[in-house]
C-alpha cells in the first residue's frame, strides 16, 4: 500500500464517520417525543428534584455526624476520667510501695534493708558467674589494679613527705634518729 492509498484510506475513514454523526443526529431529532423546549425544561425540573433531595441527604448526614460528633466526645471524655483515676490509683500504690520500700513507714527499714542486700549478693552472683559478665569482670580487674597502683604511688609519696627523708619501719613510722641504735 502506498502513501497515497493510505491518505484516500484515512480520509475515507473521516468522511464516513462524519456521515453517520450526521444521519444519528437527525435521526434522534425526528424520532424525539417532545420539543427541544420541553426536554430542557423536563431536564431543568429533574436537576433541580436532585439539588433538593441531594441537600436533604447532606443535612441528614451533617445531622447524624453532629450525633456521633457528640457521643464520641463524651466517650472520649468518660474515657480521658477513668484513665485519670487509674492513673491516680496507680500513682498512690507506687507511692506506698517506695515508702515502703525506702522505709519512711516506722519498722519497714529491715525489710528494705534485707531486699537490697538480696539485690546486692544477686548482681554480685551473676558478676562472678556469668560469662556474659567475663568481660566487664576484666575490666573491674584492670580498674582495680590501675587504683592499686595508684594508691601504693601516693603512699609511697606520702611516706616520703612524712618522713622528710629519714627512715621509716614497715608499718610506716619514721624513726627518731637521736634514739636509734648507733651502729660501730
Amino acid at each position: 500500500m502506498t502513501t497515497d492509498d493510505r491518505r484516500e484510506s484515512g480520509g475515507g475513514r473521516l468522511g464516513t464517520l462524519l456521515l453517520a454523526t450526521v444521519l444519528g443526529v437527525g435521526l434522534g431529532l425526528l424520532a424525539a417525543p417532545q420539543t427541544g423546549t420541553e426536554t430542557r425544561r423536563a431536564l431543568r425540573k429533574r436537576l433541580a428534584s436532585m439539588g433538593e433531595d441531594f441537600e436533604s441527604e447532606i443535612e441528614e448526614l451533617r445531622e447524624r455526624g453532629g450525633h456521633a460528633r457528640h457521643a464520641v466526645r463524651e466517650r472520649a471524655e468518660e474515657l480521658r476520667k477513668r484513665g485519670r483515676k487509674v492513673y491516680d490509683s496507680a500513682a498512690e500504690e507506687l507511692e506506698e510501695l517506695r515508702d515502703e520500700l525506702t522505709g519512711e513507714d516506722e519498722g519497714s527499714s529491715g525489710v528494705a534493708t534485707a531486699l537490697t542486700v538480696g539485690v546486692g549478693l544477686a548482681a554480685v552472683a551473676y558478676l562472678l558467674t556469668s560469662e556474659r559478665a567475663a568481660p566487664a569482670r576484666e575490666r573491674m580487674r584492670e580498674a582495680a589494679a590501675t587504683v592499686r597502683d595508684e594508691a601504693e604511688a601516693r603512699w609511697d609519696r606520702f611516706q616520703e613527705r612524712r618522713g622528710n627523708g629519714h627512715p621509716t619501719t614497715e608499718s610506716g613510722t619514721r624513726i627518731d634518729p637521736a634514739s636509734a641504735p648507733q651502729g660501730s
